[in-house]
């Protein structure tokens, strides 16, 4: 039987009947009739197209992620896109709308960004589920990407340790000394680091396979106090509950560098609004793998290190963090006390 509008004691109407064989009993979330209509109307026509024509026809962005994410994808900045078009039919998502949707959510932004947070991650999922949802799509990314990769300097990573609280410094100082990526941390469990904290090792990486690093005398310095039920997450964030995403990594980071100059010092509240000088510079989790993949390689000229312990497939990913990696670099950080030994075990 075709689908019907019934209204509930408390208004809101629900949708039931039968299309194609399929069975439908939802509510349409809204008490205002003609607009359940519409969401009945078009939950019907998008019913038979998928039994007529296939699921390619009407499946959506919302759809494709799920999929993608039951799957153990890695989920980084698939919220906000689900939020922005999950409701979207793959069918209409073509090189135009992800221009426009980058412009849109992310105005002003670096190509790097744009890529990072925009065109990879709908490009991961709608291939993750083509041919049978979707057929497979290879977007233009946004031009000037890659063409310059930034790192930090040691005494620059040291004003900025000294003035995060231990939660966020520990965290920054484990990215620095590992160059793991921003979500390989924050899912980090304590079964999986070793019983000295000389080793861990990252089981959901982007690669989708296990990766394990030994850790640095820093690092190692860094990890919390292990629980007495060695278990949970090992990053907490200051309330001790685990990070919900690195962006709230990268968000808290903001916060506390947009209120200190470049040398550190603090800027009181009551001067921030007249305030129009340099602050320290703006940071974020992905700048710390860059730091650490240029500066692993000033120290060790390895570029199969760098590949190992940072989870790139490629000797091309990696070297272009050969050509900042000078020798007055690699005294820098081995005066900082960032131990990098190369895989001969000779610093």
């Amino acid at each position: 039987m075709p689908l019907k509008l019934y209204e509930r004691p408390n208004g809101i109407y629900h949708i039931r009947g039968t299309v194609q064989g399929r069975r439908v009993d939802e509510s349409a979330r809204t008490r205002i009739r003609s607009e359940a209509e519409a969401i009945r109307a078009q939950l019907e026509a998008d019913l038979f197209k998928r039994a007529v024509y296939g699921d390619k026809s009407v499946a959506t962005f919302a759809e494709a992620a799920t999929v993608y994410m039951e799957a153990g994808r890695p989920t980084d900045h698939l919220a906000a896109l689900i939020s922005e078009i999950g409701l979207t039919k793959l069918s209409d998502i073509d090189q135009n709308f992800v221009d426009r949707l980058a412009k849109r959510m992310k105005p002003g932004a670096a190509p790097a960004t744009l890529i990072r947070q925009i065109y990879t991650p709908i490009s991961a999922v709608m291939n993750f589920v083509a041919p049978k949802l979707c057929d497979p799509v290879k977007f233009a990314k946004p031009k000037g990407a890659g063409a310059r990769v930034d790192q930090m300097s040691p005494a620059e990573v040291e004003i900025m340790l000294g003035f995060l609280p231990p939660h966020l410094r520990d965290l920054v100082t484990f990215y620095i000394a590992t160059g793991c990526r921003a979500t390989e941390a924050l899912n980090l469990e304590w079964r999986d680091v070793s019983p000295d904290g000389q080793r861990v090792v990252f089981w959901e990486t982007k690669g989708g396979y296990a990766r394990g690093v030994d850790l640095q005398r820093r690092a190692r310095a860094a990890l919390p106090k292990r629980p007495e039920s060695g278990e949970g997450f090992v990053w907490l964030n200051s309330d001790g509950e685990p990070w919900s995403a690195y962006d709230s990594v990268n968000t808290t980071l903001k916060k506390h560098c947009s209120r200190r100059k470049p040398n550190g010092e603090f800027i009181p509240f009551k001067e921030r609004a007249n305030y129009d000088g340099p602050t320290f510079r703006p940071v974020h989790c992905h700048l710390f793998r860059h730091t650490w993949a240029t500066w692993a390689y000033a120290v060790t000229r390895d570029l199969t290190l760098l590949m190992s312990q940072g989870g790139w497939k490629s000797v091309a990913m990696v070297m272009r963090y050969a050509h900042t990696a000078s020798p007055d670099l690699a005294q820098a950080v081995k005066r900082a006390g960032w131990e990098i030994t190369p895989r001969n075990g000779r610093r």
